[in-house]
């Protein structure tokens, strides 16, 4: 049933997942002029979370049109959704160890891509056999899903867990952002456990406007001379 959906909403789904890519690559960019002036390690994980989730949807754009082929449909379906997936599980990380050491989150971030790189290659090398083939990604669809908003829902929960918001209500953009982000994940769940192409297009239009809102906030925070600092003081 979800093939089906894809392929009926391929041109819009095509759409969204460019102007995600776009989004995410834009957010990447703000965070790399960040890191460039305060070369904070915190900020560099939230650059590569946010580099992973533009990579995933831009990856993901190009080829929809594999969707006639069933096992590479499938196979590409597991790369986005673990690329995406550790992407979040990035910015995560930054927000729970946002009072650890430069010295101690360095060591956490290292391992992290580590395993990035080797369960990416572990899925591109049973990927590409012929004599292999991954189970569907519908039956672990939404347990990614699930991955992703307890990701969301703490970052969430921290952003707004802020005493400086009592002040500058300017600052709210910030969760804002990843709560609408959340309320796209959860429209995915909800997509995974009865499928239906409102759901899949209102979970991409609600990513497009959750990346747009960190966008704006980061403009905002960027044109500061306290950037640096109020991003480490959130994250």
């Amino acid at each position: 049933m979800e093939q089906v959906l894809f392929e009926q909403n391929d041109q819009i789904r095509f759409f969204i997942y460019v102007i995600s890519g776009i989004l995410g690559a834009v957010i990447s960019s703000y965070l790399l002029r960040i890191y460039r002036l305060f070369s904070s390690v915190h900020i560099f994980a939230l650059l590569i979370g946010f580099a992973l989730i533009s990579f995933g949807d831009f990856f993901f754009s190009g080829t929809i049109e594999a969707i006639d082929d069933e096992k590479t449909f499938n196979f590409l379906h597991w790369l986005q959704l673990y690329v995406v997936s550790y992407g979040l599980v990035f910015i995560g990380l930054v927000y729970y160890y946002q009072k650890s050491s430069e010295k101690r989150f360095s060591l956490v971030i290292k391992t992290a891509l580590v395993s990035l790189f080797l369960i990416g290659l572990t899925i591109v090398i049973f990927g590409i056999q012929d004599t292999l083939i991954f189970p569907q990604f519908q039956r672990y669809n939404e347990y990614f899903r699930i991955a992703n908003m307890v990701a969301l829902g703490y970052v969430v929960f921290r952003t707004f867990d802020n005493s400086d918001l009592k002040n500058r209500k300017d600052l709210i953009l910030m969760p804002l952002g990843f709560g609408i982000l959340f309320l796209g994940q959860f429209e995915r769940f909800l997509f995974a456990i009865d499928p239906a192409s409102l759901t899949l297009i209102t979970s991409g239009v609600l990513k497009v406007a959750g990346l747009g809102v960190i966008i704006l906030a980061l403009h905002r925070k960027t044109k500061s001379k306290l950037a640096g600092k109020l991003i480490r003081h959130e994250a």
